[in-house]
């Protein structure tokens, strides 16, 4: 072979077109289709990268040569059996290189082709890629979007809740301020009732002592007043317990039930109004018995000792009676 022929140092340099050519010429010649393995054995050398080009080269300009007669021409003066034979492997070099010609671009297209389907399907699943990632964007801007809608009306409900907590602080201060304001009210009312029972004391004191003369009737009678006076002190003792305990349980629901206190305003003015009745049976009872005293007065001085003894057999004086109100 010719690769035994080649010198260490013809293997050794770069291989150029012209030897690229030459190998493909001698292969054609030899009725082989050049190839770039059959080049670099014929060579001994080269890289497949080197020698492709130069090949590619070799082959566009092969029908140009093939047009001109000199180009494979035999040398002038062999004999006609050479030239017969050179003739021969002409025709048979032509057919191999139009057939390798042939199937060169056959399997150029065949990879063109594949290449343009690869590409095709590579566009489509970019395409596809594309249409998914829009989706999911378009997704992700309407999640953005819902997000900031519910944060949004999050903030408005939070607003409004805010803005009905401190409104609901109001009215309990509200509240708690009535509630002060009742209480300063009722401990007013049992200092006037305190008062008003020390003036009913000292009114029964002096009462007892112009009425001397009566004594044991008058003690009676002053012991129906103080029964009386118990039971209103019990009454009032129990109503205050009632009015605490109403308070009590109106400072409890003072958030929920503000109605509470308008009853218990009602309650107070009950309680007043009672007051006063007592204060107006009190006034009477205190002109009945100054009624009486003077009626035994006069009738000691114009009837002497016996005045006191008609006296003495009339007939005694009830207890006043306590009226009852329904709350």
């Amino acid at each position: 072979m010719q690769i035994a022929n080649t010198p260490a140092a013809t293997r050794s340099r770069s291989i150029t077109q012209q030897d690229v050519w030459q190998a493909a010429d001698a292969l054609l010649l030899a009725g082989q289709r050049p190839t770039i393995e059959r080049i670099r054995l014929h060579l001994g050398r080269g890289s497949p990268n080197t020698v492709s080009p130069h090949l590619d080269a070799w082959f566009a300009g092969l029908g140009a040569r093939l047009q001109d007669p000199q180009a494979f021409a035999a040398p002038a003066g062999l004999p006609e059996p050479v030239n017969q034979a050179a003739r021969y492997l002409w025709d048979a070099a032509q057919a191999e290189a139009r057939a390798a010609v042939a199937a060169s671009y056959a399997s150029r297209e065949a990879a063109l082709a594949q290449a343009r389907e690869a590409l095709e399907a590579e566009q489509a699943a970019l395409a596809q890629e594309r249409a998914i990632l829009q989706a999911r964007l378009e997704a992700a801007d309407n999640a953005l979007a819902e997000l900031g809608r519910a944060r949004d009306e999050a903030s408005e409900r939070a607003a409004r809740a805010e803005a009905r907590l401190l409104a609901q602080q109001a009215d309990n201060e509200t509240l708690r301020t009535k509630l002060a304001r009742l209480q300063e009210e009722k401990d007013a009312m049992l200092r006037d009732t305190a008062a008003q029972r020390t003036a009913w004391d000292k009114e029964r004191e002096t009462m007892a002592e112009r009425s001397g003369a009566n004594e044991r009737r008058m003690a009676l009678e002053l012991d129906a007043a103080r029964v009386a006076a118990r039971d209103g002190q019990r009454l009032l003792e129990s109503e205050r317990k009632a009015a605490q305990q109403k308070l009590i349980e109106a400072a409890d629901r003072a958030g929920r039930q503000a109605d509470e206190i308008t009853q218990l305003g009602n309650a107070l003015a009950v309680r007043d109004e009672r007051v006063r009745q007592q204060d107006g049976l009190l006034v009477e009872y205190r002109q009945l018995l100054e009624t009486r005293a003077e009626a035994e007065a006069d009738g000691v001085r114009s009837t002497g000792a016996p005045g006191r003894q008609s006296l003495a057999r009339t007939r005694p004086l009830r207890p006043v009676r306590r009226p009852r109100f329904k709350v």
